[in-house]
């Protein structure tokens, strides 16, 4: 399984931050290409409290088959949050609009709408900083 593990498939971007004071998540990785958006968070049955994965780009997301139960962030392209899910039903969720969506372990985020978010280490969303 851990080949498929997330640190395995996507780029790591750094921290996760909502404002220059708060850190959503120590270590975010970034899913860009279609394998690592495939895969997501389906075999990484142990995300940590501190660990996320932003798709990219990505307006729809299950939870079929996880392992664990994770929470969801729809972002535009600005890094502003549009709608969060927590927790995610296997069902899945979608928002119109929306540009990435971010996961992690369920109540973790503490994300709500409008907020904006940005990475220390990846230009995904250029205007959020």
């Amino acid at each position: 399984m851990g080949m498929w593990r997330i640190d395995a498939l996507a780029r790591e971007a750094g921290e996760l931050r909502v404002r220059p004071s708060s850190r959503v998540a120590r270590r975010a990785y970034v899913a860009d290409r279609m394998l690592a958006r495939l895969v997501g968070l389906l075999c990484t049955p142990d995300p940590i409290a501190d660990e996320a994965l932003v798709l990219a780009p990505c307006w729809s997301v299950h939870g079929i088959g996880l392992r664990v139960r994770i929470g969801v962030a729809f972002v535009d392209r600005c890094g502003v949050v549009l709608k969060v899910v927590d927790p995610l039903p296997a069902r899945g969720a979608s928002c119109r609009g929306g540009y990435a969506v971010i996961e992690a372990r369920s109540g973790v985020l503490g994300l709500v709408p409008g907020d904006r978010v940005w990475l220390t280490g990846d230009p995904l969303f250029p205007h959020a900083g």
